[in-house]
């Protein structure tokens, strides 16, 4: 998943990693070290995987990576959904980092339901965050797990 990551970000990872001061080999021990990354599946195929990690009473979504194949499809709404009701009454809402240049993940993360609560120019990031509701039902066999 490491390197579909890599792949997939490749010049923004690295303008992030040196940022953070950080190699490459250390960015993979601190993805070992905290919280988890799952794959995000639609039908059974990969359609790509989330980095997440529990923080007191807020879920921090480190990265969601869709595949350039699957992308338009719905699949990253899909699954920030399947985590908001996986999560329901067990956090309070997602957080997540964002580059600030980045307009157009900004603007799908608006269209979500997430607000900018803080921004941090120095390393050219927003924090956004999507309060939660509890929420019942259930979701189709077509959305990512």
């Amino acid at each position: 998943m490491l390197a579909l990551m890599r792949a997939e970000l490749a010049e923004r990872l690295q303008r992030t990693l040196a940022l953070l001061g950080m190699t490459w080999p250390q960015f993979v021990a601190l993805v070992a070290a905290r919280g988890e990354v799952r794959a995000i599946e639609v039908a059974d195929t990969l359609a790509g995987f989330v980095w997440i990690e529990q923080r007191g009473r807020d879920l921090h979504l480190h990265a969601i990576i869709v595949l350039d194949s699957c992308r338009g499809r719905g699949v990253g709404s899909a699954a920030l959904r399947a985590l908001a009701s996986e999560f329901a009454g067990h956090v309070d809402a997602l957080e997540l980092g964002v580059e600030a240049s980045n307009a157009r993940a900004r603007a799908w993360y608006l269209r979500q339901g997430f607000e900018v609560t803080e921004r941090l120019p120095a390393l050219g990031f927003e924090v956004m965050r999507k309060p939660l509701v509890d929420r019942g039902g259930g979701g189709s066999s077509e959305e990512p797990r």
